[in-house]
């Protein structure tokens, strides 16, 4: 059990006691010189000794979200290739179809590019649609757009005072913000009388049928919260909202947990222990994780005593990872028998080896070992290679 002013309160219950569960490697590299470093970030991962709820324990500061947030990318890069017919985006839409009609206002938290409100403006016209946001990605006319911090939503109540809220949408976002309740709370508050709040997080619950999580970025360093469908019931009624319906489903290796909220009073609300809460899912991607650097680690010491030459696609955090769990590596990468490429770190250099760029793979006949976890990266990798001539190795899937 830990309890230090190193651990924030629990976003729920407020408690200051934890049972560290895990600890999540994360960081990005340092470009700046020729020599990569790597700025590393632990977070550690609790459950509260008093309610049960899963978060990461540390103080999120401006330095951290500006490590985390670094990307330029619009879209958060969670989904593989889908077709339109299963889109997450059709699958929200459909979610609250029965309570779309025309002329409602409708405001996505957390928007993005978004894609939700286009589909939503696609299938139901002259609705007013609002994003919020803390960039404008939306590009689009027939969209409202609010900057916004996410994480204090009160600097923008003035804009609803006159323009109350009929749905409001935030999907993929509560697990980012620092305090849930409030976020919640806030957005209660801009809605009317008979108002919505249309939310869907990750789902952690204990026993889904996801075979990889470890494959997924349902634990993440931006992901601050790991929510059940017990500990979002529990956030609802403490911002003021009850759920009236929900939903679980998977998209590839992504479970997804699905809420509609609607305004209640606070009484009468007994539950003060989240049960089942998220522990056992966290807890199986750690080990999963594992086992995936292992089955790495395995093939590329397999190679060597092959005495081959080994070729190592992505110079990531999971390589990172790698390395820093099996510092025998280091030697051959120093040695070159190891050779690294990657595409956006070409020509910047590890342990002194120059890092390659990994378009030769598109006239070579090498055997290329792909090295990170994430589904959707390395499908990415895959569709890139496909026409090359060398041949792509994943070790995740041996």
């Amino acid at each position: 059990m830990a309890s230090s002013s190193n651990y924030v309160k629990c976003g729920i219950c407020q408690n200051s006691q934890w049972n560290i569960l895990a600890v999540l490697k994360s960081g990005v590299w340092n470009t700046e010189s020729i020599e990569i470093s790597r700025i590393n970030i632990d977070f550690n991962i609790g459950k509260c000794i008093n309610c049960n709820h899963v978060q990461i324990t540390n103080h999120y500061t401006n330095d951290i979200f500006k490590i985390l947030y670094f990307s330029n990318n619009i879209e958060p890069d969670m989904w593989c290739d889908f077709t339109l017919e299963c889109s997450p985006y059709l699958q929200m839409y459909e979610f609250i179809n029965e309570h779309l009609r025309e002329g409602l206002h409708i405001a996505d938290f957390g928007a993005g590019s978004g894609t939700t409100l286009k589909l939503i403006n696609e299938k139901v016209n002259s609705s007013v649609l609002t994003s919020i946001d803390f960039h404008n990605h939306t590009q689009s006319e027939s969209i409202t757009h609010i900057t916004a911090d996410l994480n204090n939503l009160c600097e923008i109540s003035s804009f609803f005072t006159s323009n109350p809220i009929n749905i409001a949408i935030s999907t993929h976002v509560l697990e980012h913000i620092v305090n849930p309740i409030e976020y919640l709370s806030n957005i209660a508050n801009y809605l009317d009388d008979e108002g919505l709040i249309f939310i869907e997080v990750p789902n952690c619950s204990p026993k889904i049928n996801v075979k990889n999580i470890a494959a997924t970025n349902i634990v993440h360093g931006q992901h601050i919260h790991y929510y059940t469908l017990a500990s979002l019931d529990m956030i609802a009624h403490l911002a003021g909202l009850k759920i009236i319906k929900s939903n679980q489903l998977i998209t590839g290796n992504i479970p997804r947990l699905q809420v509609l909220l609607k305004k209640c009073t606070r009484k009468h609300y007994s539950r003060k222990v989240i049960t089942p809460c998220s522990d056992i899912l966290v807890i199986d991607r750690f080990t999963q994780y594992t086992k995936h650097l292992t089955n790495l680690y395995n093939l590329i010491i397999s190679s060597l005593k092959n005495n081959k030459v080994v070729h190592l696609w992505g110079v990531g955090g999971d390589f990172y990872n790698l390395v820093s769990s099996h510092r025998d590596l280091n030697q051959y990468i120093e040695s070159k028998s190891i050779l690294l490429y990657d595409y956006n770190l070409a020509n910047h250099q590890f342990l002194g080896q120059k890092i390659l760029s990994s378009t030769v793979f598109e006239e070579n006949t090498f055997e290329v070992i792909l090295t990170p976890t994430y589904d959707p990266t390395k499908e990415r990798m895959k569709k890139v290679a496909r026409d090359w001539s060398s041949t792509i190795i994943d070790p995740y899937e041996l």
